[in-house]
């Protein structure tokens, strides 16, 4: 038998549907106090034991719509599920074989659903299963101690002991009483019974008269209503056959019709019931699958929140990074900088002005000597012409020179002008260069200081830390569109919604159909009961002759076909210690006796209990009824109620490890535990990790734990938030 997952809502602190996923092997549940590792524990023994009240109060505190718990499992190919719905007290077992593709309803009663596991899967009784599969810290030794119980007062123990009767079972043999299956109290006569000779009374059945006791009248009006579960106590004349409900026998038999001809309703409910949970139940399993992509849409919407912070770092420049780095000396840059083009502007302009001091071109020395030299010449030759004065006309040589001297000139100011021209380019680019710089830096400032007044940063250190922020939300958003975009093609989304769709069209059908049985009781078991009740005390009047006599109808769902119901009498184990209890529960199912099951398991409890005990203690003895330890340290043994309430833990474990050694190669079913190693410490913890892990080689193994350090074992490990 393995345990495939548990579906649960509205139970307890589970308000919202939950899917607890198991596989085979060794599976951890970790959880914190308080996070429903116990909630869990409780409901898988709820579910695989319906007529055991596990706890009570299961609904949800926080006013969940429903409150119902599903677990699937298995057995080879063949599957089953177990349904109840806590707030209306139903429940179902439903069953897939590899040859139907559908879960098949196979009970709601209770009773015949503990029958069938217990044929098909060869499951035990509860005491069994609780003793050796089952564990949780309150039921430690260390917890309730070794001693066995004190015996209950008699009085007391009579006030505590279950209603007499066991409806639908079968008498325990010795105590026969028509009409009452299960068993009737010793001492008073019935018809199958056989009575104590000498003591009777007349008008009490099967009792013959005791020797020198007057005969008595037959008592007229003698009956005993008060006996829950022993209905029809009554006494020839009386008038009260089990409950005194106030109904007279017209009613009884009329409340008995009523409830027959609404039986067929109830199951029709009921099977309505079913179907609709079976549709919640693949709503639930396409909304768990579409709850991949709506989980990234919830994130995603939760990343466009927090990113609409942020959204004066959109289209941010390239270098933005290195602006804010630079905005602290981005005023002492700008000035280096304006300083060293201020620096050659002026150099600029001293040139340009020590060029523009310089005489003008007519005012230049070599103008003017060419100028004379060239008006002497010519004169001279105008004048020796008229004069014809030879020496005068030699004044004429004096043009040569003096055109050079005013070519020099020329030349010199053609070249000043020259340079003032360059030198005033110069001082145009250099002043450009000097409004583009600042021009730059009130750019780069003012978007940076820009930004510290959107975000309200006190510095660009923090600055920076918004913007890397910015980064990682955006980088993890553009991660999770990718993931959607793969989980839409995968999971084929528009099939998902068309299925959803129509599921929900059909769960919409059902609902209507239940509305038209919104006055009927939907609780059958109870309205079985009822029926139950009624036709045993009708069918003890007619055998009183209150009544006249009718012929039986058969009621259909009330017949239980042989071998359906399993009735294990309860055995009274009060009086047994610990390791008593487990041995008793392992030999019945081995059908071993206990002292060649203790034998053939103490060497195997002897090397567990080194391992979990670091070597402390070596052996366990067993002498008159008593458990000694042996110790490393000392050479004498110690009484069990003499080393230690955590050495009863320790002995305990290393006992049950050993037997379920055996038990699990012949019952190969779950092991589900409610972290009972919480006080151990880790060295023990560890080892009890590692067994567990080998044990899970034959059984699947749940453990809920406080403890992460088990996950290092774990086939799989799932945190409860």
């Amino acid at each position: 038998m393995e345990l495939i997952d548990l579906v649960l809502q509205g139970i307890k602190k589970f308000v919202q549907s939950q899917k607890i996923p198991f596989k085979s092997g060794f599976n951890l549940i970790f959880g914190g106090n308080e996070s429903g590792k116990s909630t869990l524990f409780n409901c898988l023994q709820e579910l695989l034991f319906p007529t055991q009240s596990i706890e009570e109060g299961w609904v949800s505190w926080k006013g969940a719509e429903q409150s119902r718990a599903g677990l699937t499992f298995k057995q080879g190919e063949t599957f089953y599920r177990v349904l109840k719905d806590f707030s209306q007290n139903r429940i179902s077992l439903s069953r897939k074989t590899a040859e139907v593709d559908k879960f098949e309803r196979l009970s709601t009663e209770p009773t015949e659903i503990v029958s069938i596991l217990a044929e098909e899967l060869n499951l035990p009784g509860y005491e069994d299963y609780k003793t050796l599969f089952l564990e949780s810290r309150l039921w430690l030794p260390s917890h309730t101690g070794i001693e066995p119980p004190k015996p209950v007062p008699s009085k007391e123990k009579a006030s505590a002991q279950p209603p007499l009767g066991n409806l639908g079972g079968t008498n325990v043999p010795g105590f026969g009483l028509p009409g009452y299956p299960g068993m009737a109290p010793p001492g008073y006569g019935y018809p199958g019974m056989p009575m104590a000779p000498g003591f009777s009374g007349p008008g009490y059945m099967g009792m013959p008269g005791m020797p020198g006791m007057p005969v008595m009248p037959g008592a007229p009006g003698m009956g005993a209503p008060g006996y829950m579960g022993m209905p029809g106590l009554g006494m020839p004349g009386g008038e009260m056959l089990g409950e005194d409900d106030g109904m007279s026998w017209e009613e009884k038999e009329k409340r008995l019709e009523k409830l027959k001809a609404e039986l067929g309703r109830v199951k029709e409910v009921e099977e309505l019931h079913f179907e609709l949970d079976g549709y919640q139940a693949k709503v639930f399993e396409l909304q768990k699958e579409k709850e991949k992509v709506l989980s990234i849409d919830k994130e995603l919407k939760e990343l466009e929140e927090g990113l609409s912070k942020y959204r004066f770092f959109i289209n941010l420049p390239e270098n933005i990074d290195q602006r804010i780095t630079q905005y602290n000396s981005l005023e002492s840059n700008r000035a280096k900088e304006l300083e060293g083009i201020d620096e050659k502007m002026a150099d600029l302009d001293a040139e340009l002005r020590a060029l523009e001091a310089e005489p003008k071109f007519f005012q230049r020395l070599t103008f003017k000597i060419g100028l004379g030299l060239l008006a002497v010449g010519i004169l001279g030759i105008i004048v020796s012409s008229f004069l014809e004065l030879k020496w005068v006309s030699t004044l004429g040589i004096l043009i040569a020179p003096a055109l050079i001297l005013l070519g020099i000139a020329l030349w010199q100011f053609l070249t000043q002008e020259g340079k003032k021209s360059e030198l005033r380019e110069n001082l145009k680019r250099l002043e450009e260069q000097r409004r583009r710089v600042i021009k730059e830096y009130e750019v780069k400032g003012a978007l940076v200081k820009k930004l510290l007044e959107k975000t309200d940063c006190s510095d660009t250190e923090e600055l920076g830390e918004m913007l890397n922020n910015y980064r990682e939300l955006e980088a993890r958003r553009d991660e999770l569109s990718r993931k959607k975009k793969e989980l839409f093609l995968e999971l084929d989304w528009e099939r998902l919604n068309k299925e959803e769709a129509e599921l929900k069209g059909k769960i919409s059908e059902l609902e209507a159909k239940l509305k038209k049985f919104a006055g009927i009781g939907l609780d059958i078991n109870e309205m079985r009961r009822e029926i139950e009740t009624l036709e045993r005390s009708l069918e003890r009047a007619r055998q009183l002759g209150l009544i006249g006599k009718k012929e039986e109808e058969k009621v259909s769902g009330l017949v239980v076909e042989p071998g359906k119901t399993q009735v294990v009498s309860a055995l009274d184990r009060s009086g047994l210690v610990f390791w008593e209890r487990i041995f008793d529960s392992g030999a019945r199912l081995l059908e071993l006796e206990l002292e060649q099951l203790w034998s053939q398991t103490l060497s195997r409890a002897n090397l567990y209990l080194q391992a979990l005990s670091g070597r402390r203690y070596l052996e366990i003895n067993k002498r008159e009824g008593k458990i000694f330890i042996r110790m490393s340290e000392v050479e004498k043994e110690l009484e069990l109620s003499e080393a230690g309430t955590k050495s009863f833990d320790l002995v305990f474990f290393s006992l049950k490890f050993a037997l379920l050694e055996l038990v699990l190669q012949k019952y190969p079913l779950p092991m589900i535990l409610d972290d009972p190693y919480v006080l151990l410490d880790e060295n023990s913890a560890l080892a009890v990790g590692k067994i567990l892990k080998r044990l899970s080689a034959n059984s699947q193994v749940v453990l809920f734990s406080s403890q992460r350090l088990f996950a290092r074992e774990a086939s799989q490990a799932l945190a409860l938030s």
